[in-house]
């Protein structure tokens, strides 16, 4: 097997992996996400969260909860899958493949905590700043979409910026 086919055969191991891990988990579990994730929106908000067993992080002030289905879990996986897609050409042996899938595990677990912090942040703004364009009951979900889009767009320029200049330095 080519090493960019079993690399990529690996990330799709990891990617759905990583699925089942977070759909049967419960949010206790999750604090390697949620709790960098909560100390970024309150180092940026001055909003405090303080962790709540079986719950996530509790805003009481805010009455806000940033709870299992806001961890980001989702966008890392797409965040994966993207960075190992984009730097799929790099893979030439199976060493470059081990460096693809850590540079995508990397990248892609410090943008799911960078991007949920900024949607996090933007939800609090929304609900002191309501949309008339769009009902209530759904700002949040359209505002959630357009973070995690612009997070992958920015993302995936990011990593074709650095694979480019990395690129041009072995020339």
């Amino acid at each position: 097997m080519k090493p960019a086919l079993a690399t990529l055969a690996v990330v799709v191991l990891a990617m759905w992996g990583l699925k089942r891990y977070y759909a049967d988990a419960p949010v206790d579990d999750l604090r390697w996400m949620l709790a960098p994730t909560a100390r970024l929106v309150t180092a940026s908000t001055g909003v405090q969260f303080e962790r709540q067993d079986g719950e996530g992080y509790v805003s009481r002030a805010r009455r806000f909860v940033i709870a299992k289905a806001c961890a980001g879990i989702n966008f890392m996986i797409a965040a994966f899958g993207m960075v190992a897609w984009t730097l799929r050409r790099r893979v030439r042996s199976a060493g470059a493949g081990a460096i693809v899938v850590a540079a995508g595990v990397l990248a892609s677990y410090a943008a799911a905590v960078l991007v949920n912090a900024w949607r996090i942040v933007a939800a609090l703004w929304l609900a002191d700043h309501p949309l008339r364009l769009v009902p209530a009951s759904q700002a949040h979900r359209v505002e959630g979409i357009a973070c995690y889009f612009a997070g992958l767009v920015l993302l995936c320029e990011l990593v074709r910026r650095i694979d480019t200049s990395l690129e041009g330095r072995a020339a």
